[in-house]
C-alpha cells in the first residue's frame, strides 16, 4: 500500500500535466496513470478543443491509449491520479476498464453538467469495484483549476 507522500508525488505530476494542458489551450484537467509497481506509465490531459470531441477528457484519452498500447480492455491493477474528480462518463469508462483505483485532488464543481460524485457512483460498481479517494493535494488542485480555467 502506498504512503500518502507517494499519492502526493503522483498528484504533483498530474498538476504539472494540467499546466501543460492549459498552455496548449485546454482546460486544466490531467491524469497520471500508475501501474502496480508504482511506476508512471501514462500521462494525459483534456484535449476536447483540439480534437473537437466532448469526450476527450484526460481519463478517457488515457484509457483509449493504454488499451491499445497494452492490447487489452482490462486495465486492472492500474491507478489513476486525476487533478479533479472524474465526471460520470469518465468514471463509467474507468469502471468498465476495471481500473483498480482513482485518486483525485479537487472535487468536481457542484454546478457541473451531471453533478454525480465519483464516490457515490463507486457504490454501484459491484461487478468491478473501484477504489475512489479524494482530497489528494486538494487545495493545490483547486487553486490551479480556478487560476487556469479562464485562460
Amino acid at each position: 500500500m502506498l504512503q500518502r507522500s507517494s499519492h502526493e508525488k503522483f498528484m504533483r505530476k498530474a498538476i504539472e500535466t494540467a499546466e501543460t494542458a492549459s498552455k496548449k489551450g485546454h482546460h486544466p484537467f490531467a491524469v497520471v496513470v500508475v501501474n502496480g509497481t508504482g511506476k508512471i506509465i501514462w500521462r494525459d490531459h483534456n484535449k476536447v478543443k483540439t480534437t473537437m470531441d466532448p469526450t476527450a477528457h484526460a481519463e478517457i484519452n488515457s484509457i483509449r491509449k493504454l488499451s491499445k498500447k497494452l492490447k487489452t480492455l482490462n486495465l486492472k491493477g492500474l491507478t489513476f491520479y486525476s487533478t479533479t474528480e472524474p465526471c460520470p462518463v469518465c468514471f463509467t469508462a474507468m469502471n468498465n476498464s476495471q481500473i483498480s483505483a482513482v485518486y483525485f485532488g479537487a472535487s468536481a464543481h457542484p454546478t457541473q453538467f451531471l453533478p454525480l460524485s465519483a464516490k457515490k457512483l463507486a457504490k454501484y460498481a459491484k461487478k468491478y469495484p473501484i477504489k475512489v479517494v479524494g482530497g489528494i493535494l486538494e487545495k493545490e488542485c483547486l487553486e490551479q483549476r480556478e487560476r487556469l480555467w479562464r485562460r
